[in-house]
């Protein structure tokens, strides 16, 4: 069995790009015998109010609990498309709360990750300029190398 080559971090956001993230970084993991770590940043109500909220769920409830269990039910999904992933067997999954692309590498910091994986949402023109690309963010203050992964990538 040959060593293991660190931590991997995967930021995600429940969305496409992020469960394309989710199976490239299982498979990076995998083939490197490295550490899976799933991160999903619980982040300001007021940036997008209503996100957490499920259709026909219990209302109001904190955004902590209802992020926690779509969290479980995004991890749960994509293992039950993806049964031959192997590398989503053994992940370890955080919840935080704060700003996406500052947590993200705090936390890649905290748990020694030397990469960061992260779904692109696609934005351009305005809502780009507006929002801006958390993803661009965590790989201009990342001291990690960062990957961006679109949801019409392949895990290799």
């Amino acid at each position: 069995m040959k060593a293991s080559l660190g931590t991997v971090l995967c930021a995600v956001d429940f969305s496409a790009d992020s469960e394309a993230a989710l199976l490239w970084s299982s498979s990076q993991a995998e083939r490197d015998s490295a550490r899976l770590v799933v991160l999903h940043v619980v982040h300001d109500p007021a940036s997008s109010p209503g996100f957490y909220h499920k259709p026909g769920g219990d209302w109001p409830r904190p955004m902590e609990d209802v992020a926690e269990e779509m969290f479980g039910e995004f991890i749960s999904g994509v293992r039950g498309r993806n049964p031959e992933a192997n590398g989503l067997k053994r992940i370890e999954t955080i919840l935080v709360s704060g700003l996406p692309s500052s947590r993200i590498v705090e936390v890649a910091e905290e748990i020694g990750a030397n990469h960061i994986v992260v779904g692109s949402r696609g934005r351009t023109g305005l809502p780009h300029i507006m929002l801006g690309s958390v993803a661009e963010r965590v790989a201009q203050i990342s001291q990690v190398p960062v990957t961006v992964v679109k949801a019409g990538s392949k895990a290799a």
